[in-house]
């Protein structure tokens, strides 16, 4: 444990969940993924792009596609309320003492540009109004929270990478003021043409990145012993606008943690996105971009790894996409 990791602070993980192109279930991330299909893009036909989707026939999705409360909720919400059901599966916690925290990068992006293409092509008098309320972002967590009966606190951060690092911070903190014994960490992203056209024109596509949706969850608490296995985020960098700030942003974060113990990484540090010369360890690769989902991905992943004989405390890094940095300590 490092110098400026206070036991208070730590955070003990006793629920996992995952949605992927794979398939559901945590075991998912060990699976070859589906080689990605072609799909268009929203202003022409010709580039197409590769994207690996989530297949919503499979079985654990189509139930909550029969749940009165989601008939018109996005693939995002469907993503998210079946990662939570399997990382609270097993709990006999108190519902109303569970918290609930959401990391999203695009959110309901699928029912925002359907309601404005709406409104455009129809005028704001004729747009679906029964649209609306699923474009903010905090819809997709008011669906988990209404379905698993969550009755504590809930908050939606929105970010790249590195909000699923924040999002254990807030959960860090709600313990800490006993605001709950336990908090529903989720994480996820579902794909839609017109995030395809921003993976086109941020030249993301030409560097091999593949769009990718899913969604990841842990269910987190105070270590129970001082033997528990724990877990502590760092706080996020601020945000940079220029190379020279996250240089700067990568050197505070390095400075602070514990130089003895080893560096793991949830993508390649390159001058593009990071320092080289860490020597951090690549996790196994996620199965495309999906920005918060890929980093639940990558934490399950890491989480397994500090699980197993012979593996000892690390640090995780989570280099962000275009707005920051962080990492989490697994001791």
């Amino acid at each position: 444990m490092s110098a400026n990791t206070s036991p208070d602070h730590l955070l003990e993980v006793i629920g996992t969940g995952a949605v992927g192109p794979a398939g559901c279930g945590v075991a998912f991330l060990d699976a070859p993924p589906p080689a990605p299909t072609l799909e268009p893009l929203l202003s022409r036909t010709e580039p197409t792009i590769p994207v690996r989707r989530v297949n919503m026939k499979e079985e654990a999705l189509l139930r909550w596609q029969k749940e009165p409360r989601l008939r018109r909720a996005s693939p995002l919400s469907y993503f998210l309320v079946e990662a939570a059901a399997q990382a609270l599966a097993g709990t006999d916690l108190p519902r109303e003492r569970i918290g609930l925290v959401c990391a999203v990068s695009t959110g309901s992006v699928v029912y925002s540009r359907k309601f404005f293409a709406d409104t455009l092509r129809q005028g704001r008098r004729l747009a679906s109004p029964a649209l609306f309320p699923e474009t903010v972002y905090n819809s997709p967590v008011s669906h988990v929270a209404a379905v698993h009966r969550l009755c504590g606190a809930c908050s939606t951060l929105v970010g790249d990478e590195t909000a699923w690092v924040d999002a254990l911070r807030v959960a860090q903190v709600w313990l800490a003021r006993e605001t709950a014994d336990a908090v529903l960490v989720i994480g996820g992203e579902e794909l839609d043409a017109l995030a395809l056209e921003g993976f086109h024109c941020t030249g993301w596509v030409r560097r091999g990145v593949v769009a990718t949706e899913g969604a990841g969850a842990i269910l987190v608490r105070r270590p129970s012993s001082k033997e528990a296995p724990a877990i502590h985020p760092h706080p996020i960098s601020p945000a940079f606008r220029t190379k020279p700030e996250r240089q700067a942003a990568w050197q505070t974060l390095l400075a602070s943690l514990d130089p003895a113990l080893p560096l793991r990484s949830t993508a390649a540090l390159t001058p593009r996105n990071g320092p080289e010369g860490t020597g951090a360890v690549l996790l196994p690769p996620a199965p495309g971009l999906a920005f918060t989902a890929s980093t639940a991905w990558s934490f399950l992943q890491a989480l397994k790894e500090r699980g197993e004989p012979g593996h000892g405390p690390f640090h995780l890094l989570v280099p962000g996409t275009n707005t920051a940095v962080s990492a989490v300590s697994f001791l």
